[in-house]
């Protein structure tokens, strides 16, 4: 089931702003910091996708880190985890921790905002359709290829939930 519509700012002619961003490697060191560009995507676009790898190590410190950069953000903010994020084995953590945040963490899940679909997944390896790996030869092949079909029969399941005429998949 989708989540209940949420509502994203409306320029009234039907139009939705995506701002799209990956690959934020957020780190402890907090070097880096993602407020100001929060702020300024919120002031020109509607929604705010984040297409994983939004921590560097998969440390929960860095998804802190991330969350309190996105207190800027006052747009809907929509995103999926990325290889980085599972690194350190907190992946629960971490998607509480964004969640909390007001993020719209998909895992195979469907969110509508201002009727357009939003579906994600974090992606794996391997292709989608006549470009899919095939599942030949040894065990870590066949294990790899079972975990991409996995996650695009979890993405194809959460196409299935939107009743928008528009939607958008984020993948990592």
């Amino acid at each position: 089931m989708p989540e209940p519509a949420t509502s994203a700012k409306s320029n009234g002619n039907g139009v939705i702003k995506v701002a799209a961003m990956g690959d934020l490697h957020v780190q402890e060191d907090a070097q880096t910091s993602y407020r100001d560009l929060f702020g300024e995507i919120s002031r020109e676009a509607d929604v705010l996708v984040l297409t994983g790898d939004l921590t560097n190590l998969g440390k929960p410190r860095e998804a802190e880190l991330l969350a309190e950069d996105l207190r800027a953000c006052s747009i809907p903010v929509v995103a999926v985890l990325g290889n980085h994020d599972y690194e350190s084995g907190c992946v629960e953590q971490i998607a509480a921790t964004l969640r909390q945040a007001g993020v719209h963490l998909l895992d195979g899940q469907a969110i509508e905002l201002n009727d357009v679909g939003f579906v994600g997944v974090k992606g794996f390896v391997g292709g989608f359709g006549r470009r899919m790996l095939g599942s030949f030869g040894e065990p870590a092949i066949k294990a790899m290829v079972a975990e991409s079909v996995n996650e695009a029969m979890r993405l194809e399941n959460a196409m299935r939930q939107v009743r928008a005429k528009r939607t958008l998949v984020v993948l990592h």
